[in-house]
């Protein structure tokens, strides 16, 4: 291992987001979600989209429920840097299996790509599915995110689908991806 990633490894720490964490996870979902497709996205879409999916009470209401889960990546500071929420259910169109998972979001500040921060957040979410008994894993990622892909890919996942994401009034299509657990 080399020593920049031993490094990353030490300073960033991944903790399971409990109920006081609903703002701070409103705050960095939009700002990250800004900083990922703000560039590739029409402003008023996307401040429309903002303002919907990342509301306190709506981030408060999956924190309470057995359904979801949610990590909080943070620095040596412990400054939130990366997030992920998952729920229990649900499905698209190509996933396979009885009792699957969803990656709903997850996202690492732009700074920390390539440091370890998404790996880390997969890998609690690998684990979770596992602790819920899930089969499959699965996620919708935007088709004109190559990046993403790429990370999926290199994380067990597989094209197995496509489903529809509205931002704002722009219709968007997403690769659904799976992995079995």
């Amino acid at each position: 291992m080399t020593e920049k990633r031993e490094q990353t490894i030490r300073t960033t720490t991944v903790r399971r987001a409990d109920s006081g964490d609903a703002r701070l996870l409103a705050t960095l979902g939009s700002r990250l979600f800004e900083q990922t497709f703000g560039a590739m996205n029409d402003p008023e879409d996307l401040r429309s989209y903002l303002a919907t999916a990342y509301r306190v009470d709506d981030i408060a209401a999956e924190l309470a429920s057995d359904e979801y889960a949610s990590w909080i990546a943070e620095d040596a500071g412990r400054a939130a840097i990366g997030y992920a929420v998952m729920h229990r259910g649900g499905t698209a169109d190509g996933v396979t299996g009885e009792r699957p998972a969803e990656v709903r979001r997850i996202y690492a500040d732009s700074a920390w790509h390539g440091r370890g921060v998404g790996q880390a957040l997969m890998q609690a979410c690998i684990e979770q599915a596992r602790a819920w008994h899930c089969d499959v894993l699965w996620l919708g990622v935007w088709e004109r995110n190559p990046r993403g892909i790429a990370f999926y890919e290199k994380t067990g996942f597989r094209a197995v689908g496509r489903q529809r994401f509205m931002v704002g009034r722009d219709e968007q299509h997403d690769f659904v991806m799976m992995r079995t657990l």
